[in-house]
This record gives structure tokens, sequence and C-alpha cells, in this order.
């Protein structure tokens, strides 16, 4: 194998694929980027097993036909470190050497013929969607996804395809993200998936790296199978794999009754926490809101004896409410939140509180926010 490349796009490519390559396995193979030259077009793999990405370049020129299978540690950061310029990779042996200019690279390749086979994709019945609304859903849930791998299906999202709609969903059971938009794509009953976050989270790093001529949004096409969802974004493909379930009946816990309904500036509701939050118990992480006409204070105080109090307007006419919080869990929500206003519908300081972006007119931005109270300190 060899071939010639400029620089920007090698690493280009390279970064799209570079952060599914595992640091530590029991397999050295994962380890390493599979790279292949065939029909005047270089393409580069890598995969964990959970998670697989394939992209493809023809800003190349292909002096042989091969393939590789290099090691990501050095290859990487030696890419990125190289000036703009052409860079020619050529096979020799079992050696692969990476040049620019007067900057040389030599590394040992690994066996590629015990590179894991990665399955291709039947692009077939795919599902055509703008890739910022994608990632936007995405990043309005990934956060709410459980670390507890006692409970796997916690620690993907929720997806719930049906003919005109996509709705993802997370939770950890002390808070659920939503996210719901409406889709004019050519699907025929319903679907549900939860899907590895990790993978997910992926999908960003892809759109950034892809361009288009006309300045047009760039679109992601879905391909369903029976263990994992796969994403093309022009010449790259994604392979994520499916979580088994059973996923928890979300819509059983968001209370339909909430009747105290407060509006707030997210930036200031977000620097108050910030600051009343330097205070807060270490164990429990909690502020308390204190809520009544036309105003919100909010307080922590640590086991120490300090404690912090701020005040800020909101949007209120009702009875007067207080109610804690774990400060971090309302950060989370208020960074992922585009909107300038928030809305804050509560019943009482037991009951789950429901938060939504409001939009200049008022509306909900199609995402929710459940937040589970803390009991208050000295109750």
């Amino acid at each position: 194998m060899k071939f010639e490349i400029q620089q920007e796009e090698l690493q280009k490519a390279l970064d799209i694929i570079a952060n599914v390559v595992p640091t530590k396995t029991p397999m050295p193979l994962l380890t390493c980027i599979l790279m292949e030259t065939a029909g005047g077009k270089l393409k580069l793999s890598a995969t964990n097993l959970d998670i697989s990405i394939t992209t493809a370049t023809d800003k190349v020129e292909v002096k042989d036909d091969g393939r590789a299978a290099i090691p990501a540690g050095k290859l990487v950061p030696f890419v990125r470190s190289l000036r703009p310029g052409k860079v020619t990779l050529a096979q020799k042996g079992k050696d692969i050497l990476v040049t620019c200019g007067k900057t040389r690279l030599t590394e040992k390749t690994m066996e590629v013929d015990k590179y894991p086979a990665l399955k291709g994709v039947v692009e077939k019945d795919g599902l055509e969607v703008d890739a910022r609304i994608l990632i936007d859903m995405i990043n309005d849930t990934a956060y709410a996804v459980s670390r507890d791998e006692s409970r796997p299906a916690l620690m993907g999202i929720l997806w719930e395809i049906r003919p005109d709609q996509l709705t993802l969903v997370a939770t950890d059971a002390h808070r659920l993200a939503r996210s719901e938009r409406a889709m004019d794509w050519k699907f025929t009953g319903e679907k549900n998936l939860i899907v590895d976050t990790a993978g997910l989270r992926q999908l960003s790093r892809i759109v950034s790296a892809m361009e288009t001529e006309d300045g047009e949004e760039p679109q992601v096409t879905l391909f369903i199978t029976e263990n994992q969802l796969s994403f093309r974004a022009g010449e790259t493909v994604l392979q994520v794999r499916l979580l088994e379930g059973p996923f928890p009946d979300y819509k059983a816990v968001i209370p339909g009754d909430n009747d105290k309904n407060v509006i707030a500036d997210k930036a200031d509701f977000a620097q108050a926490i910030r600051r009343v939050a330097i205070t807060a118990d270490r164990m429990t992480s909690q502020v308390r809101l204190g809520i009544e006409a036309g105003r919100m204070e909010l307080s922590a105080r640590s086991t120490e004896g300090s404690q912090s109090e701020d005040e800020i307007p909101v949007s209120y006419d009702g009875a007067a409410l207080e109610i804690g919080f774990n400060f971090t869990y309302l950060q989370d929500i208020l960074k992922n939140i585009r909107t300038e206003q928030v809305a804050i519908s509560l019943r009482d300081p037991q009951c789950a509180a429901l938060i939504k972006p409001v939009d200049e007119k008022g509306e909900d931005a199609g995402v929710l926010c459940l937040l589970m109270p803390l009991r208050l300190s000295g109750d």
C-alpha cells in the first residue's frame, strides 16, 4: 500500500474515527486503524466492537492498492503535529512509513488479516433527517443517561420512531429528558430502539467534519437492522449497537397535574445556582428554591455552617412553595436548553418538576426535562 494525501485531508479523516479506538483492550488489534486503498480511494475504519466507523476520501493519489492495520496511538498525534502539505504513507514489509517533507515516522503494523471483520450496512429503506436536528435531539437527552452498569438499558437513549415523529428519551431514575420532533420521512409502523449513547456522541464529531458544497444543512440517513442502528453522512458510516431492554415506562412518571408554573430567565437562573452552590452540602448537593409571586429565592447550606442566598425575578403568581433539587442536575438541564427562558412546572415539594425551554412566542421547543426533588434539609 502506498498513497499521497494532503495533511489536512488525512487529519480530518483520522479525527472522524480516532475516538472510537480503545486505549485499553485485551484485543491489541482494536488499537489500530484499518487503512485500505482501492479504486482510487482511501478508506479508514476503526471499531471497539460496540461502535464502528468507516470513512473514505477520493482526495488522495493512490500509488499501490493494499491494506494495513496501523496502531493509532502514534499515528494520529503524529499526523496532527505535521505542517500542512503532502503526506506519503508507504508500507514496507511490516512497517508503515509516514513522510511529510523531512519529517518521518516509522511504525510497526499488526496482522491486518486478523482485524475484526466489519459488517457492511445494507442501505435499504433509509430514513433521511437533517443532521443538525438529530444532533440537537441527542444533546437534549444524552446528559440524562445512567452510568449504572447494572442497568444497561438506562445507559442508552430510547428512540421511538413513528411515521411522522421521532422521540428520544433518556433517564437515570433521578431525572429524565425527552426530545420530540416532527419528521417528514417514509416510515410505516412503529419502532422502539435503545441505542448506545457513546456511539451517538460520535455522530456530532462526524457531522462537524461534513462539508456541503451548496451551503445546505448536512443530511444523515438512518438504517435499522436487528441489532444496530447505522448512520450514513456523506462518505462516513457509523454503526452503533442496540441495547437490550426493557426501557422503563417513562410516560407513567411524567406528572400531568403540576399546577404551579414559573417562567425564569435561563441565564439569571443558572448564574444564581452557580453562586449558591458554593455552600451546598457535599453529600446531597442540595439547593433550596423558595418561590412566591414575582420572585425566586435560592439558598444552600453546608454541614459546616456556611450558607448563601440569591434572588432572581420570575413570572409567577401562585401560592408560595419551597422545593429542593440537586444543583448539578439543574445545571445539566440548563446547559442543554438553547432558549433564553425556561418554564418550570411544579406541584409540591415531593413531586417531580417539569422544566421546558420557552421560545420568544412562549412555546416550548419539543423538549421536556423531569427532575425529582430532594427532601428539604431540616424537614
